[in-house]
């Protein structure tokens, strides 16, 4: 390969390191926002569920629930396309790598070491990725970092459609007498 060649693809292979690096700080950005958020949004309206106030109140509540379940599965569909965007620069720095020579085994050391940036378990399956590219982009986040996640924010989803159910039931069916003694509240938590 002739020198500037050469030194063009190790120009763009800086590029697409920077890249991938934006992207892992991008996508834990907007993983830790939507955690956040949901995390506040549910015990803001858990709060006010527990206060167990007018039929008026329980309706806002359900409102909260429901901003709390399009947040929720918002930073689900986010996750995923932030991953995908991930996977897609993980190929374009193993295909330079690949090029520049950094994905052959170093001679003198175990057969699996080489000087590509190999981080994660996914990144080590450079065979994959350079032959099955688009079965390696497509393959299931079951048993990941981001799958927990992912998984997290179903359950808040879940919670938020518990919330709405309970807070709607709640202003259709407005206690005439107080379900509680003086004191105590209706619900235990």
């Amino acid at each position: 390969m002739p020198e500037h060649s050469n030194n063009r693809l190790l120009d763009l292979y800086k590029i697409a390191i920077e890249e991938y690096r934006f992207q892992v700080k991008l996508n834990w950005d907007r993983t830790a926002y939507h955690l956040t958020l949901n995390s506040g949004l549910l015990a803001i309206a858990v709060g006010l569920l527990k206060l167990g106030s007018a039929p008026l109140v329980n309706l806002f509540v359900a409102g909260v629930f429901v901003i709390g379940l399009l947040a929720s599965v918002i930073g689900i569909q986010t996750i995923h396309k932030g991953h995908r965007y991930y996977r897609h620069t993980v190929v374009k720095k193993t295909l330079m790598e690949d090029q520049l020579g950094l994905t052959k085994p170093v001679e003198g050391y175990e057969a699996s070491l080489t000087q590509a940036i190999s981080t994660t378990t996914g990144q080590n399956e450079q065979f994959q990725i350079l032959h099955n590219t688009e079965q390696w982009l497509k393959r299931s986040l079951r048993g990941s970092i981001t799958w927990w996640i992912i998984l997290v924010l179903i359950l808040f989803s879940i919670a938020n459609a518990v919330g709405i159910a309970a807070s709607l039931w709640l202003y259709y069916h407005p206690a005439s007498t107080p379900l509680s003694l003086p004191g105590q509240r209706f619900f235990p938590w």
